[in-house]
């Protein structure tokens, strides 16, 4: 199973989300669906390194990075807001857990 991960983009004036960044496709198999959602939002998180840059405990093959910052740096963490596209479907990060969005 295959999660593409989608990174919120912001306006820099309003704060207001203008649209979304591909970052990461993740390969979680051979997880369920909930398996794979954690799986990916444990993968594109800084806790012990960095996830796009492939540094420390957060380095992991399984995950392709998609997008590469104009000024070398790694990418943010994952965070509430973000989506998740598994076999068509997108999943919206929530504040505990994911939810699906229609």
């Amino acid at each position: 199973m295959q999660v593409l991960v989608q990174h919120q983009e912001f306006n820099s004036d309003t704060g207001e989300v203008v649209g979304f960044t591909d970052v990461a496709r993740v390969n979680a198999f051979p997880y369920d669906l909930d398996q794979a959602l954690e799986y990916a939002w444990r993968y594109t998180n800084n806790v012990m390194g960095s996830w796009s840059k492939k540094i420390g405990e957060d380095a992991n093959d399984d995950v392709e990075v998609l997008y590469q910052r104009k000024d070398g740096m790694g990418l943010r963490s994952s965070m509430v807001g973000d989506r998740f596209i598994v076999d068509g479907k997108t999943y919206k990060v929530a504040f505990a857990g994911f939810k699906e969005v229609a």
